[in-house]
């Protein structure tokens, strides 16, 4: 079969997205890569059986097939290693020349197979053995860690306590911002104060820890610390996965009859499609996921993106991560008038890259990878603007119209992002704001408590619980090695 019949151009079309999906696996739901996966797949097979039409010779049409789906899935990674090349100050390899340049090499290569290759049938049984062996890697890491994570998922078993039942007690939100640093960092290091802001929520009745910070860089990391108050140096990926998503505060929630809400958010881990209410968004047909803009970036269509100059109308309407936080932010909003009691777990993935908001919540003229540290520190503050006043909305309508007072924290999962703050002194610190009405905030908070401690002291004040409060303390990593932790002293001030 293998050297008579060619099915390498078959398995060739759907090697992009396996490969991809292999690769980001850590980050993605796998139903993301099923869409792009079908409409390639039935792409291949439609035009093998186009070129076969054409060329009257399955082995012909195979090397003519496998020709374009090269240069159809390389362009973009071609382009993005050639851009750069200048001759003086002039590029040499824009769109406007590299692609006729590949599209002429492809004309030379289809016309050679279809008029001069004397024995096309002779690679048929290399290319398919070939074609076999460049998928063997992709789809064992896919079904390695799909077994992980399942292994993973059931070993969780978070211990939790039953308290007596209260008619009054309040619901709980915790709304992280996804790369939102502290105030002094915003200052010194983008030139931006944020104090109007932290003076807002004070007047509000939040207590803002001044000198907070996360204790962890990463999002997996702090989140699977900060929702089972504990740290997690000696946890693998997996294993901090299946924390995260069935963590020892829901499970404390749940035993305790409260209902769990949560939102879409893009990322994987932190999307909890199995809450009690999750509350995702009407998605539009022609919308593209992040998964599928990144398979489109790496082939011919990028000419299409790049000459897509950003503006608003549509384009605020079709961009999948604007409408989630959009939806997220307008439905929170309903929360309180739920018969229930709530734990909401709300992850924004703003400030964060992309910059994708303006200050008033509009699509922004951001450049990516074009853009200047400057205009990317620009990019940053704009969508913190976009975040302060969308979150004092919230915290208004959450204050106003909840029958029991709610207890809201807002934090920072990490500060901003290596593009813009390298040093672990300016990615530690972040955002940490507490909303616990009825209690002395000046006994159980302090400038420097991190996450790790948020739910113990929500946990003590409102549930009867004795749980000491850990040492504060927080761990980077480089982004190359996440588990290579360095300690990162807290230089803002000490605990009292």
């Amino acid at each position: 079969m293998l050297r008579r019949f060619p099915l390498y151009p078959i398995l060739f079309s759907i090697f992009p997205v396996l490969s991809l999906a292999a690769y980001n696996i850590d980050e993605i739901s796998l139903d993301v890569a099923l869409r792009p996966l079908l409409v390639f797949l039935f792409s291949g097979v439609l035009l093998f059986g186009l070129a076969k039409w054409i060329l009257r010779d399955w082995h012909r049409a195979a090397l003519a097939v496998l020709a374009i789906l090269f240069l159809f899935f390389t362009y973009g990674q071609v382009y993005n290693t050639l851009e750069d090349v200048t001759f003086g100050d002039m590029s040499i390899f824009r769109h406007r020349t590299l692609l006729p340049l590949l599209g002429i090499l492809l004309a030379a290569f289809l016309y050679f197979v279809a008029r001069r290759l004397a024995q096309p049938g002779t690679f048929t049984f290399w290319l398919n053995l070939l074609s076999i062996f460049l998928l063997i890697y992709p789809t064992s890491r896919i079904f390695l860690h799909a077994l992980q994570q399942t292994s993973a998922d059931r070993s969780v078993q978070a211990a939790s306590s039953q308290v007596a039942a209260n008619a009054d007690r309040p619901d709980i939100y915790y709304i992280i911002l996804d790369g939102y640093g502290r105030e002094d960092v915003l200052q010194s290091l983008l030139g931006y104060d944020n104090r109007e802001f932290l003076e807002s929520l004070r007047q509000r009745g939040f207590y803002v820890a001044d000198c907070s910070q996360s204790n962890y860089a990463y999002t997996d990391f702090s989140l699977a610390s900060s929702l089972n108050y504990d740290y997690v140096n000696d946890l693998g990926r997996s294993e901090r996965i299946a924390f995260l998503k069935h963590s020892a505060i829901r499970s404390f929630f749940e035993t305790n009859g409260y209902k769990i809400v949560a939102f879409p958010t893009g990322w994987a881990f932190t999307e909890w499609e199995d809450a009690d209410l999750y509350l995702d968004f009407e998605h539009p047909v022609t919308s593209l996921t992040e998964f599928e803009s990144l398979i489109l970036d790496t082939t011919v269509l990028r000419v299409v993106s790049d000459f897509q100059s950003p503006g608003q109308g549509d384009a605020s309407h079709k961009d999948l991560r604007r409408l989630r936080v959009f939806s997220l932010l307008e439905n929170i909003k309903k929360l309180p008038e739920t018969e229930a009691d709530l734990f909401v777990f709300a992850h924004l993935v703003v400030p964060h890259f992309p910059y994708t908001f303006g200050p008033d919540g509009e699509v922004p003229a951001y450049q990516g990878k074009d853009a200047t540290y400057e205009e990317t520190a620009a990019a940053y503050v704009d969508q913190v603007r976009f975040l302060n006043k969308e979150i004092l909305n919230v915290v208004d309508v959450l204050i106003r119209d909840s029958a029991v007072p709610p207890v809201i924290i807002i934090q920072g999962d990490h500060g901003p992002l290596p593009d813009l703050a390298e040093e672990p002194s300016l990615r530690m610190p972040i955002l940490n704001a507490y909303y616990l009405p009825g209690t002395r905030v000046e006994q159980v908070l302090y400038p420097s408590i991190t996450p790790v401690n948020s739910f113990r002291v929500v946990l003590n004040s409102y549930f009867g619980q004795s749980l000491p409060l850990l040492e504060d303390q927080s761990y980077f990593a480089p982004l190359k090695d996440r588990n290579e932790f360095e300690l990162v002293p807290n230089t803002c001030v000490d605990k009292p």
